[in-house]
Parts: structure tokens; C-alpha cells; sequence
């Protein structure tokens, strides 16, 4: 399976504060919102983000953000500066990337093919 992914370098480690104005930025701009809910049943059961305040808060946070058929899986850190995608790609803009574009703080945006970019991101402790 052919996937496509990025990495967004934020200015400021993620808080809750934080993950919570990048949920209003999806939940403005995408059908769908959902987190995959953090601890032992990680990875088996998602659940449904209506508003910010339904954030679970984690050490590790995954959500999945769907637009129409399309979906990209989103995969942040608390007190980490990055927030890494994977989706499907596609002929016009991934999705993978469009949930990173017009959020608040991010300072660049890397493809996942860019090896020198992201092992210089994983040597200055960001990934």
C-alpha cells in the first residue's frame, strides 16, 4: 500500500491548549473528527470529537480526520514540538498535509521522503 505522510514542526511544545485549537481548526474544516482513545485499549476503539473540550488528554494522542471518502491518520506528543500524518495519496492536495496547513504555530512543514530533513529534526531531539 502506497501511503504519503508529514511532519509539521510547531514553534511551541503541545499542550492540551494547544491540541485543542488544532481540534477546532479540523472540526471547522473536515467532515469528521476522531481520537483514538489513549491507554490499554489503544489503537482498538475511536471515538468521536464533537467540540475541543472533548479531548482525551495523553502522553501520546492519535486521531483519525476524515473528508469524504479520504481519511489521515494524526499522531502528536505532549511537550513534543511535531505532529506526524499518514494518508492515502492524492492528484490534488493529501489530506495528510491538509490537516496540518492553517494551523496555529507551525513552523515548517516536512514530507516524509525528505530523509535528511527529518534525521536532522530526530538528532535536535524533536522526533
Amino acid at each position: 500500500m502506497i501511503s504519503r505522510g508529514y511532519v509539521a514542526v510547531f514553534s511551541e511544545p503541545h499542550d492540551d491548549g494547544s491540541v485543542r485549537k488544532i481540534l477546532d481548526s479540523w472540526l471547522t474544516r473536515f467532515e469528521k473528527v476522531e481520537q483514538v482513545v489513549p491507554g490499554v485499549q489503544a489503537g482498538n476503539t475511536t471515538t468521536a470529537i464533537q467540540k475541543p473540550q472533548d479531548l482525551m488528554p495523553a502522553d501520546h494522542m492519535q486521531f483519525r480526520v476524515i473528508q469524504g471518502g479520504d481519511f489521515a491518520w494524526v499522531y502528536l506528543t505532549r511537550n513534543r514540538r511535531v505532529v506526524e500524518t499518514t494518508g492515502l495519496p492524492s492528484e490534488k492536495i493529501s489530506l495528510c498535509l491538509d490537516v496540518l496547513l492553517e494551523l496555529p504555530g507551525v513552523t515548517e512543514i516536512v514530507d516524509q521522503h525528505d530523509d535528511r530533513r527529518l534525521d536532522e529534526l530526530e538528532r535536535d531531539g524533536l522526533m
